[in-house]
């Protein structure tokens, strides 16, 4: 979980994305497969949400002047747990004397726990317990860790009145709990990974005692990507496999930005690459979630729309990152907002990634329809249709492509509103980026007729780099 402290380092990491190209991939849906039903497994964010210990000395923006922005994106899931407030948590406490360190980070997430909640009272909600804890990435090298000198005694006093206070406070449904967040890395676990495994253990074991299976648990959440190449994946599924300590959810990031090589940083792949290491240590396929997505350079409406369709090609729950820091961190869902940055007012506005949320969480509606694209990975396309009202509903998305991308809708006869129709209205509208600033609204790009041939037709989009498209389909 990386942040960003500059706006002008932000800003130049956007400038650099990848160059626009086209590698000519070519969409295609098939009308006749269907089946599933869409649940927003996309739709979640990393933090965002204003909070009175982030606005601290201040308080936060009223939840009339945001939550309806949340309500319209479908947000499903959050991941949040009090990181870059004023008050250092837990570890700070050790050091200094005093509980406000942890009380002030535990009030964050639980005022953000509960406005998600009472906003989608489906929201799953994953507790970030590092950060409670204090090890945001902004921590002092004096600072302890769980079970420090192989000792687990403070981490268990830590523990115990992090579930108690769970339990008080009538936090626990929907509550799913991230043992830790990228221990893979120094910044947020400063120690070997021979002492994560301990303090893993450890955690899971009172996590169980105290709630069975009721709580999932999210482990390892690493900065890397699983596959079987992957050393601290290997170290990790071995030592589970070999004591039973298995996570109710698999977890990892994938935040490689958009000049992977090969229109990398897929979830597909690293979908393969949890399998294979799963299946090397004898591990079971469960749940996964990808619970921070998307490099700031990948945070625009044409890579939204393609993480999106990647999520639902392999059924990963994506939580998409936020690279804001100090209050910047909870105040634009994610960058979904403007203005964001140190913004502490309720000025908020619309990005274009925000109406990409919204088409696909509000409109795409039905069941889940046979697509994708052929050529290159680059592109992809999430399809849904409603056949009781006669519409199918397009999402078109890719990886820093521009030009022609031609999209063939075929077995056209199959949705009943449209048999025997000679023509299909595509209503177009794209999403653009607008250099991260404020969009009101998608850009209507065509209201048209298209011909229905040998069953088909053929949708003709010249798409823009960083913009997505939507594609409406109506019988005539």
């Amino acid at each position: 979980m990386p942040f960003l402290s500059s706006s002008i380092a932000l800003a130049a990491l956007i400038a650099s994305a990848c160059a626009e190209s086209n590698l000519g991939g070519q969409g295609y849906v098939d009308l006749s497969v269907y089946g599933g039903i869409p649940d927003a497994k996309g739709a979640g964010i990393l933090y965002g949400i204003p909070n009175d210990p982030a606005y601290s000395p201040g308080t936060a923006p009223a939840r009339s002047t945001w939550g309806p922005y949340f309500q319209g994106a479908g947000i499903s899931w959050v991941r949040a747990g009090g990181a870059q407030i004023p008050f250092k948590g837990y570890a700070s406490d050790l050091l200094e004397g005093g509980t406000e360190g942890y009380d002030k980070r535990f009030a964050s997430f639980k005022q953000n726990f509960q406005d998600a909640r009472a906003l989608n009272p489906n929201n799953q909600f994953v507790l970030l317990v590092h950060d409670l804890w204090g090890a945001d990435g902004g921590q002092g090298s004096n600072t302890p860790f769980p079970c420090d000198d192989g000792d687990c005694a403070q981490y268990g006093v830590y523990l115990d009145k992090l579930i108690a206070d769970l339990k008080d406070n009538d936090l626990l449904g929907g509550l799913h709990i991230d043992v830790w967040n990228e221990p893979d890395i120094s910044a947020f676990w400063a120690r070997s990974q021979d002492q994560y495994l301990q303090a893993y253990d450890y955690a899971y074991s009172k996590y169980r005692a105290a709630f069975g299976t009721a709580v999932p648990l999210v482990a390892p959440s690493t900065s890397s990507q699983p596959d079987g190449n992957n050393e601290w994946w290997k170290n990790f599924t071995s030592h589970i496999s070999a004591n039973g300590n298995i996570p109710d959810w698999w977890s990892a990031h994938q935040l490689n930005g958009a000049s992977s090589a090969n229109c990398g940083n897929d979830p597909v792949n690293t979908q393969a690459g949890l399998n294979a290491v799963l299946s090397q240590h004898g591990l079971p396929a469960r749940p996964f979630q990808l619970n921070e997505y998307a490099y700031i350079d990948e945070q625009s409406p044409a890579y939204t729309a393609w993480f999106i369709s990647r999520f639902e090609r392999t059924g990963i729950t994506g939580l998409r990152a936020d690279w804001g820091s100090k209050v910047g961190l909870h105040n634009d869902l994610a960058k979904l907002l403007g203005p964001g940055g140190n913004d502490t007012t309720d000025n908020f506005y619309k990005l274009g990634d925000w109406h990409v949320l919204s088409y696909y969480t509000q409109q795409q509606h039905g069941v889940i329809t046979k697509a994708g694209a052929t050529v290159s990975t680059c592109y992809d396309l999430y399809v849904t249709q409603e056949r009781d009202v006669g519409i199918t509903h397009i999402l078109a998305g890719s990886r820093g492509q521009s030009g022609a991308y031609p999209i063939t809708v075929s077995n056209v006869d199959s949705m009943p509103a449209y048999g025997g129709k000679t023509s299909l209205r595509a209503v177009i509208n794209e999403i653009p980026y607008n250099n991260g600033g404020r969009v009101d609204s998608p850009v209507l790009y065509s209201n048209t007729t298209v011909a229905v041939s040998d069953n088909k037709v053929v949708i003709n989009l010249q798409q823009n780099t960083n913009s997505s498209y939507t594609v409406d389909l109506y019988a005539a």
